[in-house]
């Protein structure tokens, strides 16, 4: 028996630290690997891949799903035998295989720059879709060509190794002398892919953080984007309009912060891990852990922020019903095709007179008019949209003569079917 302050602080030489880093990962990976296929189901199922933003989805699914599979393997395609490795029993190849399709995980990272991008193009700079179609191959090609390109150059380097957990790019064996941290008159001892601390952060770690930042930065813009034109908007609407608009920037500030809240989550205790290696040379179990466990994850957190516009309307209308509960039935309904319909708000509801609804919308019909008319002619002319089969508006210039008591929860389902929409809530990787 150990403490458990022994088993989180003390170098990974346990049988019980063994199999903890074998065996947590597994779970993880799992729910990713259910995660990543749901999303791709949704998207297939419901007809969606002929849209840019969709595509883009699917792709990105596909690939976390890849790497999900690959992850679920843990320890078992490490060469048996390997001292301290608990459930090893493969050997160099299946340790290269795993490793390659590992490192193939970071075609999911630029998949999410491409979508970041999309947002961009489409809610900032107001692009249609026959324009983003031009780019989409680029946007595809980059984000495959970053893992396979990785991946073959890790085989041909002879970089691909076991880390403790999983087989990905390290030297062999851990902890051995590389050619870069050696001083005057020492020998390196690694068999097996020396400088392998260094690979990882040229081959994933760099590219990995240069995408954070680039993103983050794209997701500010937009919000920020949504944020200046609803202040314009507010100069036009009534106070009830002025919360509204309030209401919806926030939303879109919250799905910006959870999607790249997503890449922290996973990633942040997997780059204290490799720059405490880098920096102090150890191998703490703690960090090894976490990284284990949190890696495999991104597929699940994908959906997590993909489905939370609909998780968020369906607790809106079921609001006993538990969170966990309620967001399995949610999934539920959208897998099956079984969707609640979106309840109607009346008229009835407001205080405001006819004439005064009329004057609302009026404000509301000029400021359309002056700002958003240019964009019409780039956001029209797309027939179906985001994980419905519903029609979807002819965009943001289409100023239709409509009534200021329209359904405003239906609204909101084209806004997150329909990543075209300015004041789209569903942006999410």
């Amino acid at each position: 028996k150990i403490s458990l302050v022994t088993f989180f602080l003390a170098p990974m030489t346990t049988l019980a630290q063994q199999k903890a880093v074998a065996i947590a990962p597994k779970i993880t990976a799992f729910a990713s690997i259910l995660g990543s296929s749901t999303a791709a189901f949704l998207v297939w199922k419901r007809d969606t891949t002929k849209t840019t933003y969709h595509r883009l989805v699917l792709g990105m699914s596909i690939v976390d799903l890849i790497a999900s599979i690959a992850w679920f393997f843990t320890t078992w395609p490490i060469p048996r035998g390997t001292p301290g490795v608990y459930g090893a029993v493969g050997n160099q190849q299946t340790c290269s295989a795993q490793a390659f399709f590992a490192q193939f995980s970071l075609s999911t990272v630029m998949y999410n720059a491409s979508l970041a991008v999309y947002y961009v193009l489409v809610i900032v700079k107001k692009k249609s879709d026959n324009q983003i179609a031009r780019i989409e191959p680029w946007l595809h090609a980059n984000a495959i060509a970053w893992g396979l390109g990785t991946g073959i150059g890790g085989l041909s380097l002879e970089i691909f190794n076991q880390v403790g957990w999983d087989c990905w790019i390290s030297a062999k064996p851990l902890g051995c002398k590389e050619t870069w941290t050696l001083k005057e008159g020492e020998v390196g001892t690694c068999e097996r892919g020396d400088n392998g601390s260094l690979y990882q952060w040229a081959f994933y770690y760099a590219p990995l953080w240069f995408v954070i930042v680039f993103v983050s930065l794209l997701m500010y813009w937009v919000y920020a984007h949504v944020r200046n034109q609803e202040k314009q908007m507010n100069k036009y609407a009534g106070s009830f309009d002025r919360r509204e608009q309030q209401s919806q920037h926030e939303r879109v500030r919250t799905q910006a912060f959870m999607y790249v809240g997503a890449f922290l989550i996973t990633w942040l205790f997997p780059t204290l891990f490799q720059l405490v290696i880098v920096i102090g040379g150890k191998f703490p179990f703690p960090l090894l852990l976490l990284t284990a466990t949190f890696v495999p994850i991104q597929g699940l957190l994908n959906l997590i922020v993909l489905m939370r516009p609909k998780f968020v309307r369906y607790k809106n209308k079921n609001p006993d019903t538990n969170m966990i509960v309620a967001w399995f039935r949610m999934l539920y309904l959208e897998v099956t095709g079984n969707v609640q319909p979106t309840p109607s708000r009346t008229t009835a509801t407001s205080t405001s007179t006819p004439q005064q609804n009329n004057s609302r919308f009026d404000r509301q019909k000029t400021f359309r008019l002056t700002v958003f008319k240019p964009m019409s002619s780039s956001l029209s002319g797309t027939k179906k949209s985001g994980l419905g089969d519903t029609e979807e508006k002819s965009g943001l210039g289409d100023i239709e003569e409509e009534k200021e008591s329209e359904d405003a929860a239906m609204e909101d389902e084209e806004f997150e079917d329909n990543p075209k929409q300015t004041y789209n809530e569903d942006i999410s990787p």
